[in-house]
Parts: C-alpha cells; sequence; structure tokens
C-alpha cells in the first residue's frame, strides 16, 4: 500500500474552510492527527473534523444511529411522565386495579344470585298469593342490582342516572 499523501496546514485550513490557528487548535485537541512536523493527512484531517462536527451537532454522539436512539429515549422518558402526570389526575388508571375491581364486584354480583333461592324459599313456600310471590322476588332482584350499583359505583367517573330513577323523577 502507497505512502498516503500529506499536505500543510493551510492548504488543509483552506479545504475545511477554517483559519490556520483553528486548525493549529484541532491539532491540539487531537481532532486533526499530524502526520509529520508541519504535515497532515488528507483523509484523516477531514474525517477527524467531520467527527468532531457531528459530536458537537449531536450533543457528543459520535454517529447518528446513538443520536436515535438517544431521541428515542428522551420521548419515552416524555410519554412516562405524560402518564404518571396523567394517573396522578384520575384521567388514566392502571389495568390490573380495573380488573381486580371487575373481578370483585362480579363475584358479589354471582355469590348474590346464587343465594336468591336460598333467601325466597321458605317465604314463598308460606304464600299463595301470585302477586305478594312476585313482589318478593322483584324486591330481592331489586336489592342485589342496589348492591350492585354500588359495587360498581367507585368505577365509573361519573354518576349512573338508573332510568328506573328517570321514571319516578318525571
Amino acid at each position: 500500500m502507497a505512502d498516503t499523501q500529506t499536505y500543510s496546514i493551510e492548504t488543509i485550513s483552506k479545504l475545511l474552510m477554517l483559519s490556520e490557528r483553528r486548525c493549529q487548535q484541532l491539532v491540539g485537541e487531537g481532532i486533526i492527527p499530524k502526520k509529520e512536523r508541519g504535515q497532515y493527512d488528507l483523509v484523516e484531517s477531514v474525517q477527524g473534523y467531520v467527527k468532531f462536527l457531528r459530536e458537537r451537532a449531536f450533543g457528543g454522539v459520535a454517529n447518528t444511529d446513538m443520536h436515535s436512539e438517544k431521541t428515542r429515549l428522551v420521548v419515552a422518558q416524555a410519554n412516562i411522565a405524560e402518564m404518571n402526570d396523567a394517573e396522578m389526575r384520575g384521567d388514566l388508571v392502571r389495568v390490573d386495579e380495573i380488573r381486580r375491581a371487575v373481578f370483585t364486584a362480579a363475584r358479589g354480583v354471582r355469590n348474590s344470585l346464587q343465594t336468591v333461592a336460598d333467601r325466597l324459599a321458605v317465604p314463598i313456600a308460606g304464600e299463595s298469593d301470585h302477586h305478594e310471590i312476585h313482589d318478593m322476588i322483584e324486591s330481592e332482584l331489586n336489592q342485589i342490582l342496589g348492591d350492585m350499583d354500588k359495587q360498581w359505583a367507585h368505577l365509573v367517573a361519573e354518576p349512573v342516572v338508573d332510568e328506573r330513577e328517570k321514571d319516578t323523577e318525571s
């Protein structure tokens, strides 16, 4: 492989559009490598200066892949901060909390419905009036629905207006 041609600081400074003094400063900082006394490799000088400019443009990150990764990280951190803020305001809730609350409320309704027969069997057995039996069953179901409303009320941000309540208010 042939030796690379070297150039003076004057030529390098003209190529990089810098003053000779600035080029000497960059040599002192190790950005432009020196080959021999007063001579500099053209390719290494240009590459060193481009790397220097890239690092300065991207906040110390030498390549654009790292820059894009840094950008992704900043965006992800901003998203997390926004979600935490929304959660603190009550605009965002955790899925596991909702699942647990829904399961607990549904389990309470299921348990109430499973015991309807046990609660009503004896009182209904002594009744012969079908209107009274109907009223007992309806009362028991309304009790279960009322309990369900109480259990579900804390899951809903705005109060739910029951259609039956609308009818009685009018």
